[in-house]
């Protein structure tokens, strides 16, 4: 079971090989990347971009209340995620965090808390 985050989150990658991320900064702690558990690429939401809404009448500025467009849904470029195990400090129990950067952008999320 995983929980939905959002939250923007400060990311420090290896330089060398495939940059994976080693540490991220998440709510003000430092948690460090004891393994990387996956790395794959998704789909931005294009159903969200502007052309998308334009077809049902809402406004690229979310013309109709609830509605919000994307940016990245319209460049085309896909989201980077990275499954890694992590823990805040050498004795916290260590947990399963997915950190997604939107294609083309240098702003990473954590986008799922996984139990």
């Amino acid at each position: 079971m995983g929980r939905r985050s959002g939250d923007v989150v400060h990311v420090r990658r290896e330089p060398a090989g495939d940059g994976a991320p080693s540490a991220f900064v998440w709510r003000e702690r430092l948690y460090v990347v004891r393994e990387v558990l996956g790395h794959w690429h998704e789909r931005a939401p294009w159903w969200e971009g502007a052309a998308a809404l334009a077809v049902h009448g809402v406004e690229p500025s979310g013309g109709r209340p609830g509605r919000r467009t994307s940016d990245r849904a319209d460049d085309g470029a896909d989201d980077e995620v990275w499954r890694v195990a992590a823990s805040a400090g050498q004795w916290a129990a260590v947990g399963t965090y997915d950190l997604g950067r939107p294609g083309g952008h240098d702003g990473w999320r954590l986008l799922r808390v996984v139990d």
